[in-house]
């Protein structure tokens, strides 16, 4: 197994999970300012990388802002942009988004219309605030043939008390309630997350190296990609959940403390 320092050489740029990665709810998890202060030591560019729709990129900037991670937006890729680059794409301008306030927000600054009476789509992000009559309406476009957006496929969000049901759960319900499948789910680990910022850095796949808590997300980027990976253990996967894989990681490390400290080593 490779060591953090040969895995970092020659790198151009780190892409960071958030959730279960450098925090767990509103608590960093330990050691993680001091290996962002590594890769800035080491002259490589770092973005963070959400699947997480319930949030703004505003709102991320404010919360790593206050746990003393400076953050811009233009380093925050996060599932919603997939959702609005879609959008633009297609020049769609009317759907019905099931999510939070500041999803909402965000999608509408993006000139496209959340509660349309007439939508192109149901769109489905991780709705902190979901309440039944949400789940309801889009329940019953979809069964007039609306199809189904998802912003991305995580089942369950880690927190500090322990995991509970995203945005993957949600699409499930919705599938089963009206018997349609989503026609496209966004996010983690579609390449095109990242794909322009390799471009923006002229970096080839092995130039950059994706950490995170999931396999089925980050860990299936980097394998998509061929980007180097590093699972740590801080967030939703468990050592037993890494016996039986196919895909095995660059590096599997505790977590980006360890990951510091073994660099000082």
């Amino acid at each position: 197994m490779q060591m953090i320092k040969s895995i970092l050489k020659n790198k151009k740029a780190a892409f960071l999970d958030l959730d279960g990665t450098v925090y767990m709810g509103d608590r960093l998890i330990p050691g993680a300012s001091e290996f962002l202060r590594i890769l800035d030591r080491e002259y490589i560019s770092y973005y963070f990388l959400s699947n997480n729709s319930s949030r703004s990129k505003s709102d991320y900037v404010a919360k790593l802002s206050a746990m003393g991670i400076p953050a811009r937006e233009n380093h925050l890729l996060l599932s919603t942009d997939g959702v609005i680059a879609f959008m633009k794409e297609n020049n769609i301008q009317n759907i019905y988004l099931v999510g939070t306030a500041s999803m909402h927000r965000m999608v509408q600054e993006a000139g496209i219309h959340t509660e349309a009476e007439k939508p192109s789509y149901v769109v489905l992000g991780f709705d902190t605030e979901l309440v039944y009559h949400k789940l309801k309406k889009a329940a019953l476009y979809m069964q007039q043939g609306i199809p189904l957006l998802v912003s991305h496929p995580d089942l369950v969000c880690p927190t500090p008390e322990g995991p509970v049901p995203d945005a993957g759960s949600m699409k499930v319900l919705l599938e089963t309630a009206t018997g349609k499948k989503a026609e496209r789910i966004f996010g983690k680990p579609n390449p095109e997350m990242i794909s322009h910022i390799l471009n923006k850095h002229q970096a080839s796949p092995k130039e950059a190296v994706i950490f995170g808590d999931r396999i089925y997300t980050d860990m299936e980027l980097a394998r998509r990609t061929g980007c180097d990976s590093v699972l740590v253990l801080s967030g939703e996967t468990r050592p037993e959940d890494i016996k039986n894989l196919d895909f095995k990681p660059t590096l599997i490390a505790e977590s980006l403390g360890s990951l510091a400290k073994n660099h000082q080593r």
